[in-house]
């Protein structure tokens, strides 16, 4: 059992970063209403460089402090920190430059952002980079209450600058202002958290220190980086192709996606240390049950979920973001039956069974096939296509992982897989779509109540079947291996 502290501090940042995503799912709600459909485009254009920034330019670094600092002493540790510090600067500031009109490749859609913005978005990127720090060095060290506490203040701060920013004004240049003015609240937030911190605040440099945190961190850099640009390979495609209103609902439309990594993070993440331990010990078959069992079970979430948000896509998209954005409802459709698959999912598994390498193959693999097939997709369909390809490399990947795992325990893909659990899940879900479509035609009420409608139905729906084709003895075999533990072999 995990200690109270540790308990304390989960529970702390768990608070904290559901308090972030909610605040940046009301963001766009405000823009939407606020700000015309091109300027909107143009602000998720922005945070999609803001991400793939932070995808590449930190190097690993800021995560190697949870390594680097519990070994060193507090002279070392003002070093380290200010190694981190001094490379994110320099980072920064090249990013910055690639982001404005001193590139001369710079795209036509990003030179309009700088323009839009009077040069802000490049220098809101370049210091956003640096004030990143922030999101782990409290942690590192222990202190997580500042981290929960500071992370729900700045979060706040944000979305209130930003909200006002857009009702008062509806230009970009102003919310390019407001979120310089956050940069600014953050630079101060570090500067108080080095002041205060127990080691003192005076920070070193040491090159061969930080050629040292380096070598640590970019492995897991390149991984992270492939990774990473892979998830946005489609936005990028779509907002090279699109004209920013299109792209603005593009991005609504894969609104969702984060969901099925808040399903399927405590799974995996409770899931991991039995599986490492058990292929220390040789135990093969006590990982393809765990694997079986934990798909088993966010299947059992996510295929509903999915479910029952493709078929109320259109009414969701219509309150939550009003009817100017109806042409995101077949992006969001799209990604939602891609979120099916989720549940299946076997790239988390590689590092944890020593096959690295083939993780960083695959992802640099089906980053390439992810770019190449919502090119054509985008270039063919518009924004459905584009999301098709990203879909396709997805499943592409992980069927490519899911082979690679089997091969590794010595059985057949299709033997990691709880295949009745996942029918009966898959035939109650799809008996409550087609249930909920059927009904559609003679729902005529504001679009709000034909949500709640829907979304009772489905459930009424789903209930009845898989209960009715036996999933009660997929619960309670779900619900038994949740209370045992993998044993150890005998020795």
């Amino acid at each position: 059992m995990a200690s109270p502290s540790l308990a304390r501090s989960t529970v702390l940042l768990t608070l904290s970063g559901c308090v972030e995503f909610s605040l940046q799912l009301l963001v766009p709600m405000i823009f939407v209403r606020h700000l015309d459909p091109a300027t909107f485009g143009q602000y998720r254009l922005l945070w999609l460089m803001a991400g793939t920034a932070l995808a590449i330019a930190p190097a690993f670094l800021p995560q190697s402090l949870f390594y680097f600092l519990p070994r060193a002493d507090d002279q070392g540790q003002r070093v380290l920190i200010g190694n981190v510090l001094a490379y994110l600067g320099a980072a920064g500031c090249v990013v910055a430059l690639l982001a404005s009109t001193a590139n001369p490749f710079l795209p036509t859609h990003v030179r309009s952002l700088y323009d839009a913005s009077h040069g802000r978005s490049a220098l809101f990127l370049g210091c956003w980079l640096v004030v990143t720090l922030m999101n782990t060095l409290p942690t590192a060290e222990g202190r997580i209450r500042w981290q929960a506490g500071a992370d729900i203040a700045m979060s706040l701060l944000r979305t209130a600058l930003l909200a006002a920013a857009a009702i008062f004004t509806h230009q970009l240049a102003w919310v390019t202002a407001a979120l310089m003015l956050d940069v600014l609240a953050r630079f101060g937030l570090m500067a108080a958290y080095l002041l205060t911190r127990p080691g003192g605040g005076r920070i070193g440099f040491q090159p061969r220190a930080l050629l040292a945190q380096l070598r640590y961190g970019l492995p897991f850099a390149a991984g992270n980086s492939l990774f990473g640009m892979r998830l946005q390979a489609d936005q990028w495609v779509a907002a090279s192709l699109l004209p920013s209103a299109l792209f603005g609902m593009f991005t609504i439309g894969a609104v969702l996606l984060p969901l099925a990594s808040l399903v399927r993070q405590p799974f995996n993440n409770a899931m991991m240390p039995h599986l490492n331990k058990a292929f220390a010990e040789g135990r093969l078959d006590d990982i393809r049950n765990l694997f079986a069992k934990s798909s088993a079970a966010q299947s059992l979430l996510l295929l509903p979920l999915a479910g029952a948000l493709f078929c109320a896509a259109e009414q969701l998209v219509q309150v939550v973001y009003t009817g100017r954005y109806a042409a995101a409802v077949p992006v969001m459709q799209i990604y939602l039956l891609g979120m099916m698959m989720h549940g299946c999912a076997a790239g988390h598994l590689l590092p944890a069974l020593n096959q690295g390498r083939v993780a960083v193959l695959n992802n640099a693999c089906c980053l390439l096939l992810s770019v190449t097939c919502s090119y054509l997709g985008a270039r063919t369909w518009g924004m459905i296509g584009a999301a098709c390809g990203s879909v396709f490399a997805f499943v592409a990947s992980e069927l490519w992982s899911l082979a690679v795992v089997a091969r590794t325990l010595a059985i057949r893909p299709l033997d990691l897989l709880p295949l009745r659990a996942l029918a009966t899940t898959l035939l109650a879900t799809a008996s409550a779509m087609i249930g909920v479509n059927l009904l559609q035609p003679a729902l005529h009420a504001p679009a709000l109540l034909v949500l709640v409608i829907k979304g009772v139905a489905f459930l009424v729906l789903f209930t009845a079947v898989f209960f009715g084709a036996g999933g009660k003895a997929h619960l309670q075999a779900l619900r038994g291996a949740g209370q045992r533990q993998p044993e150890a072999a005998p020795a």
